[in-house]
């Protein structure tokens, strides 16, 4: 087979090297990534908690104490992962840096300190003595630190990545190119193959891009391609199928352009999928009916609590924002809701009297001037967002959920996919504003509308719960705007 002077330099060395290479790689996959970061953060954590009750409470340090004590190592591994998880220290991203795997862990480490300890005073069955607290709290954080500095050390090398060949040279190659060298998720791009058949030598942000099909098998064999993304923008040629299946066959994965998006940025690209796409959307509610079932009680549960709570403090802030600005004590403004019903929301007043009037009604930009002295301290903290609990006891909203937005009929135009949102409940909370924020235009808009379109392929509790979480983690570190 003929290759360009580039590509046979290229498989010249390769395959000098390939036989020490072929006995020592371990290219891992994003989910397998995580599932390896959650397992020997367990294993660490509760090997500390069984070693600190050997050395301070003088407890076997066998199999027999977790089987005596349960309670104490199933309640601290749920909560370290709802806390890790909301921290992102399970993001592939975070993990690879040193700094800043650290620091995520070192937040966790603190925080479920403090709440275990919060715990200790309030369950008698999990209080053990402040030695032990100590002695574990030091174990663990050592143990841990020193795996995810390991990680981010060893887990980086070439010999543990991924090695690429990306199908396809237009946008959404150059696109997936880019999310992945963004993210370092442990891919290595090799090269592109050309979506025609033409013989000539190119390059794509420096990778070499072949043009001819028929070299793809032996290229594949001799890079010890392990991943082939498929990012054409047509329907591939017979013989181009047919060179794709031999890889496969060759046990290399074969993945779509948008699940690999997907997978590395928890968003959909709108732009790159097709009609399909809505298949695998959780259409089949009768399916899903313990889901929602579940999650309306949770609504009700949570929110009446969250009122209760705060019938005390309502009248304090109906008064400051009163003494701020004139106007009312409530913003109203209609919003749309499942299947584009129109309800009225209810917020705190955060911007002058008639703000819709004076700007952009649709977006509110980073230092808008509509907004008032105590309405920016109330949206930092989303505190402005609290009276919507009285919507979602109502049933027009959910905790999680796309946030509700108003009709504009030129974004349903302009953005494909834009009334999916209208499948489910809009949130209090949700996916698209724990990871991005809020929108100031169009392009911000899409961005937004793919996560939220991640949000309703992947309903689940656990999201719904991860999402709680990570949205009190936004309260209490002012994050809001």
């Amino acid at each position: 087979m003929i290759y360009s002077t580039k590509v046979q330099t290229q498989l010249s060395s390769s395959s000098r090297s390939s036989a020490v290479q072929r006995r020592t790689r371990f290219p891992l996959q994003i989910s397998q990534r995580k599932i390896l970061l959650i397992s020997v953060d367990l294993f660490l954590l509760n090997l500390s908690l069984l070693l600190g009750l050997y050395i301070s409470e003088e407890l076997p340090f066998s199999i027999m104490t977790v089987a005596m004590q349960p309670l104490w190592f199933v309640t601290l591994s749920l909560i370290w992962m709802i806390i890790a998880s909301a921290n992102d220290n399970y993001e592939v991203k975070q993990a690879a840096k040193v700094s800043s795997s650290v620091l995520g862990i070192f937040k966790t480490l603190i925080t479920i300190g403090l709440l275990y300890a919060f715990i200790q005073l309030l369950t008698p069955q999990l209080r053990a003595g402040w030695t032990t607290f100590l002695i574990v709290g030091m174990l663990s954080s050592s143990s841990i630190i020193l795996w995810r500095i390991a990680y981010a050390l060893i887990l980086v090398q070439p010999n543990f990545q991924r090695r690429a060949l990306i199908v396809g040279s237009g946008k959404a190659s150059k696109t997936i190119y880019q999310v992945i060298e963004d993210h370092d998720v442990g891919y290595e791009i090799v090269g592109f193959v050309t979506e025609d058949n033409s013989d000539h030598e190119l390059e794509i942000k420096g990778n070499t891009v072949i043009g001819e099909w028929s070299n793809l098998t032996a290229f594949v064999h001799e890079h010890e391609i392990s991943d082939l993304i498929l990012a054409v923008s047509r329907e591939m040629h017979p013989d181009q199928l047919q060179a794709v299946l031999k890889c496969f066959e060759q046990g290399v994965r074969v993945v779509p352009m948008p699940e690999v998006f997907e997978e590395i940025t928890g968003r959909i690209p709108v732009d790159y999928i097709n009609e399909r796409w809505l298949l695998s959307l959780p259409i089949d509610w009768d399916s899903r009916r313990l889901y929602l079932l579940v999650k309306r009680a949770m609504d009700i549960i949570l929110a009446g609590s969250g009122l209760l709570g705060l019938a005390l403090f309502f009248p304090f802030m109906a008064l400051i924002i009163k003494l701020d600005s004139p106007g009312p004590i409530f913003y109203r403004p209609r919003r749309l809701g499942r299947g584009g019903k129109s309800f009225r929301l209810w917020k705190f007043r955060t911007m002058v009297s008639n703000a819709d009037k004076i700007g952009n009604p649709t977006f509110t930009a980073m230092n808008d001037n509509r907004i008032t002295r105590i309405g920016r301290i109330l949206r930092t903290a989303h505190i402005d967002e609290l009276p919507q609990l009285i919507n979602v006891v109502a049933g027009d909203m959910s905790l999680v959920g796309p946030r509700p937005e108003r009709l504009v009929p030129e974004l349903e135009e302009s953005i494909p996919y834009y009334r999916t949102r209208y499948a489910v409940k809009p949130g209090a909370t949700g996916w698209a504003l724990v990871n991005q924020g809020y929108a100031e235009g169009v392009e911000d808009t899409l961005v937004k509308l793919q996560y939220d379109l991640y949000y309703i392929k992947h309903l689940s509790l656990s999201l719904d719960i991860l999402i709680i979480f990570k949205s009190v983690i936004h309260m209490l570190t002012m994050r809001g705007r």
